[in-house]
């Protein structure tokens, strides 16, 4: 069932003008949609993909980075993007394009209430357990998955660039009252982000899956089965949640409030695999991001990874400087 369908004629409508004002706002690079069609298309050449990418020197240089890092650990240099189509795959490839791209764009204003270094960390945490878990149930490529996880929640920075003042409200609500994000969400605006989101994705024209997974990561119900791709990113959601890995704003400094649901069984085995567990997957978010936007972000006081290097520089600790 369409999750649309219960809004109601205002929420809809506020749904329209955010998308509408979040595109014309902030509009996609055209080489990042590019990338997207190509990567689905299964008649599509390495080099088709690399030329796409390599029109844009900012993108190019953001991934031969990450792809000459310790987050691939590949013992060749890569030096070129045709090289890292060919050795880290179109669809690996696909995925540090999209990232980049919307991290560039929804780019807003540094805020007390928001910190969006923050965001794309649970985003980015969320996307490697997606990954890490359509490997071991196998329901959907891990590439793609990883894709889903990360911009799972696109939908809030959409709201928060186009009716700041009502995201605030909702801010608000969850710091000063305790509400629950989804329901200050549903109160102040009278639509959910996972709407904005999936629309959003609609109208980037992303593939119907993808649109699906940022739609239904709310489930009504955890399921204990994964069968899609949906399972998949609302399960890796949970998982980071539980963790403290969230948004900053909302539970990730009270582990009281953090979420205590079940996972699947295949969500705990999955991270189980990965040496050092969701650590290391914290870790690795940190890595992908530190890379894609060269710069050292802000981050959870629970990881101790780059302490050295930031010891003279406390805002670079997240949550402890705050």
């Amino acid at each position: 069932m369409n999750p649309e369908v219960s809004l109601s004629y205002e929420a809809r409508d506020r749904l329209r003008v955010i998308v509408n004002r979040t595109t014309e706002l902030t509009p996609l690079k055209a080489v990042a949609t590019r990338a997207i069609q190509l990567a689905e298309d299964e008649r599509t050449a390495a080099m088709d993909l690399a030329t796409v990418i390599s029109s844009d020197q900012a993108l190019t240089a953001k991934l031969l980075r990450l792809s000459n890092s310790a987050y691939y650990g590949y013992a060749r240099r890569i030096s070129n993007v045709r090289e890292a189509v060919i050795l880290l795959g179109m669809r690996t490839v696909r995925s540090v394009a999209i990232a980049s791209a919307i991290i560039d764009a929804l780019r807003a204003p540094d805020s007390e209430e928001f910190d969006q270094d923050l965001f794309w960390a649970h985003s980015v945490c969320v996307g490697l357990v997606a990954e890490a878990v359509a490997r071991e149930t196998r329901v959907a490529r891990p590439e793609d998955a990883f894709t889903a996880g990360v911009l799972h929640d696109v939908g809030k920075l959409a709201m928060m660039l186009c009716e700041p003042v009502l995201f605030n409200d909702v801010i608000d609500l969850v710091v000063s009252e305790g509400m629950r994000y989804r329901e200050a969400e549903m109160r102040v605006f009278g639509v959910g982000h996972e709407h904005v989101g999936g629309r959003l994705a609609q109208r980037w024209r992303f593939p119907e899956p993808l649109v699906a997974s940022i739609k239904q990561h709310h489930p009504a119900h955890q399921s204990r089965s994964i069968e899609t791709l949906e399972d998949v990113v609302a399960c890796a959601n949970l998982a980071c949640n539980r963790e403290g890995l969230a948004c900053g704003f909302d539970y990730t400094r009270v582990p009281e409030r953090q979420p205590v649901e079940a996972l699947p069984p295949k969500v705990e085995e999955a991270v189980s695999r990965i040496p050092g567990g969701m650590r290391t997957l914290e870790e690795k978010a940190r890595a992908f991001l530190l890379h894609v936007t060269a710069r050292a972000p802000r981050w959870y006081a629970s990881l101790a990874v780059a302490a050295s290097e930031n010891d003279e520089d406390p805002a670079a600790n997240g949550e402890e400087a705050a």
